[in-house]
């Protein structure tokens, strides 16, 4: 096991010890280098508000709920090892669990999105339970699969879903449109709070609208969903779990050989990541920014004109890769990464010579070839580079050699730990063992 497991999993604990141990590692004072940036990351976006007018708020809004979803991710593929190429499938069944019971049952958003993360997190049972018997490429299979099978589910009960008299989804999912908009969390009818009680409660400006006062809520809202996501997600992977995780990926069998049941984690990190996954999308189609729809949650249907029902999953894997995998902040540095490259090329309307198209219609490829640039030249991403250069800069003002190369090489990093591992999973399984 390689020395980013220096304590190793530690088993004998006493319960208050490990408290200690969590609090001691959720001190931002003792924090790496790379939570304290994400702590000032966090910071900048909560002033973002006090530099933008409450309408030009929603593709922020959305970032956030990004960042979500790629931590989501990281949680059981950057920690675990284990690729799933299929995320979007929890979003999706956050987004449309809390839309179909606050549509079609009358449900409030407060009480439909918890259990659109339960439903998710359930999700995340059914798609890990393989974890216990599959390894390597046999379990991203299958979070390939899902995702496109749960489309093509949405297509098949578009008009109703009332199995054994059930009625689960009695005027059904909607088929590619979706079935319609939902509450919002502020101003609806169902609304957690009104915007005039928000109003009553904040000092805002007379001249604001409802929808700007909304506006600005849903922005606060996300962002408080945000902290308290990244919260948790840190606090589980710098916790004596979060060894056993990270010892996982690098090797799984002497986890196992430790006595300890890698499949059992395993499992923990899938409804974990679900749960948060499903949250994420069960709160984002209450907001204005987005709506319940295979598009919005997964990225199209099985043959769709545009996109693909594992287009939104690939995304989440891109900014990973791009931030750097097994960090949790880098996640939210490739998701912020991803979110403000889209928004600047689409704004590009300038003519690429030769080509003759516009910068815009290129779109996606200039962040592709990004994330290509990552993956040969920084393998461990843009946090981990940063990370490298600060200590090199702080070494030579001290007039030191650098105690490390400036760019991690593809085979220490997370990157490549993963891909050595798939490698043997795959020779073993070509070699019949």
């Amino acid at each position: 096991m390689s020395n980013s497991n220096e304590s190793g999993f530690r088993r004998n604990r006493t319960a208050e010890e490990q408290r200690q141990l969590v609090l001691e590692k959720l001190n931002p004072l003792t924090m790496p280098l790379r939570y304290q940036l994400g702590l000032v990351g966090l910071l900048a976006i909560a002033l973002v508000p006090t530099q933008l007018y409450p309408n030009e708020l929603g593709q922020f809004t959305n970032l956030l709920y990004l960042i979500m979803f790629a931590m989501s991710w990281d949680v059981v593929s950057g920690y675990t090892g284990q690729l799933s190429f299929g995320h979007a499938f929890f979003f999706a069944l956050g987004g449309y669990s809390s839309a179909i019971l606050n549509l079609q049952h009358g449900m409030s958003p407060g009480l439909s999105i918890p259990i659109g993360m339960l439903v998710a997190a359930i999700g995340g049972v059914a798609v890990g339970l393989p974890a216990l018997r599959l390894r390597g490429p046999y379990l991203s299979l299958v979070t390939l699969i899902v995702p496109i099978i749960l489309a093509k589910f949405f297509i098949l009960f578009n008009n109703g879903f009332t199995p054994f008299g059930l009625q689960i989804a009695p005027q059904g999912f909607g088929g590619q449109t979706g079935p319609g908009i939902p509450d919002s969390l502020f101003g609806g009818q169902s609304a957690l709070f009104s915007t005039q009680t928000i109003v009553d409660l904040l000092p805002l400006p007379e001249a604001y609208t409802s929808l700007q006062v909304g506006a600005l809520a849903e922005y606060y809202f996300s962002f408080a969903l945000l902290c308290l996501v990244a919260a948790v997600l840190v606090a589980v992977t710098r916790s004596s779990a979060g060894d056993v995780l990270t010892a996982i990926r690098e090797d799984e069998d002497a986890v196992a050989a430790a006595g300890l049941n890698p499949a059992k984690f395993k499992l923990f990190a899938f409804v974990l990541s679900a749960a948060v996954g499903g949250l994420a999308g069960a709160a984002l189609v209450h907001t204005s920014v987005n709506s319940p729809s295979p598009a919005s949650l997964l990225g199209g249907i099985p043959g769709g004109a545009t996109g693909s029902p594992i287009q939104v999953s690939i995304n989440v894997i891109i900014m990973s890769i791009l931030g750097g995998t097994g960090t949790i902040v880098g996640a939210a540095v490739g998701a912020v990464f991803f979110g403000a490259s889209t928004a600047v090329v689409s704004g590009i309307d300038a003519t690429v010579p030769v080509l003759g198209v516009t910068v815009s219609n290129l779109k996606p490829l200039p962040l592709l070839t990004a994330a290509m640039v990552v993956l040969v030249f920084l393998p461990g991403g843009l946090v981990r580079f940063g990370i490298r250069a600060g200590r090199n800069v702080l070494a030579a003002s001290r007039g030191e050699e650098p105690e490390e190369p400036l760019f991690e090489s593809f085979e220490d990093s997370v990157l490549g730990e993963i891909v050595a591992k798939y490698r043997e999973d795959i020779e073993d399984i070509t070699e019949g063992k």
